[in-house]
């Protein structure tokens, strides 16, 4: 049972940044607003061959919505770096990773969740059997968040570097590859009457590993930034 102290703490974190993110609520419409524009084109770039799309279609959304995640992940910690917030969280006597984990989970729910809820609409533009969207979802809904930890732990690596959103996007990029071809390939499975649920398995245990060890390496790699 956690604390009555350590869960206020977390909840104060975890509503600060959620109600942030509200205040800015055109930094939320940016990556949804970039993942639609992305969809549209596509059937523009390939022609008007509904098989083709569909075959594609899971891939095209998986990786259109990575695409849009990157455009937020820069300002995951550095407002906080800049105006002194870090530094204060530092000196709460709650364990730094654990509010950094909440910081992370506001970071999720503002950017990924909106990509998820119009994921179905993408999928249904590139013409996804309606079988397959439920399992593109489940798929979203592990990879996004394998995916925010992954870019936070790298966020906070660079987040004394000036400019960092191509660094980041380079870094992180290798380390997506392998969550777009274990979720795409489970929607493939999926559209093509096969067994899906290893890939999502896969991912699974790769999410719960990074829950506890994205923290962690934020918690330490923001120490190092603000030392240094």
């Amino acid at each position: 049972m956690m604390p009555g102290s350590l869960r206020a703490a977390c909840v104060a974190v975890l509503r600060r940044d959620l109600l942030l993110a509200w205040r800015r609520r055109g930094d939320i419409a940016l990556p949804v607003l970039y993942a639609l524009i992305v969809t549209t084109l596509f059937p523009f770039a390939l022609g008007p061959n509904d098989d083709l799309l569909a075959r594609v279609a899971g891939g095209v959304v998986l990786v259109t919505v990575l695409l849009a995640m990157l455009l937020a992940f820069d300002a995951l910690f550095r407002p906080d770096l800049e105006d002194g917030s870090l530094e204060q969280l530092m000196l709460a006597p709650q364990p730094l990773a654990l509010l950094l984990g909440m910081k992370i989970l506001a970071h999720w729910v503002s950017t990924a969740l909106p990509l998820i809820v119009i994921a179905p609409i993408l999928a249904s533009m590139l013409h996804l059997p309606t079988h397959a969207n439920a399992v593109l979802v489940l798929a979203l809904l592990v990879a996004t968040p394998l995916l925010s930890l992954l870019g936070s732990v790298l966020v906070a690596l660079t987040a004394g570097t000036r400019r960092s959103g191509m660094l980041l996007a380079l870094m992180l990029l290798p380390l997506c590859v392998p969550v777009v071809i274990f979720a795409a390939g489970a929607v493939s499975a999926a559209q093509e009457g096969l067994p899906w649920i290893a890939p999502i398995a896969w991912l699974g245990a790769a999410l719960a590993l990074m829950l506890i060890l994205a923290p962690l390496a934020c918690a330490a790699a923001l120490r190092i930034a603000i030392d240094a």
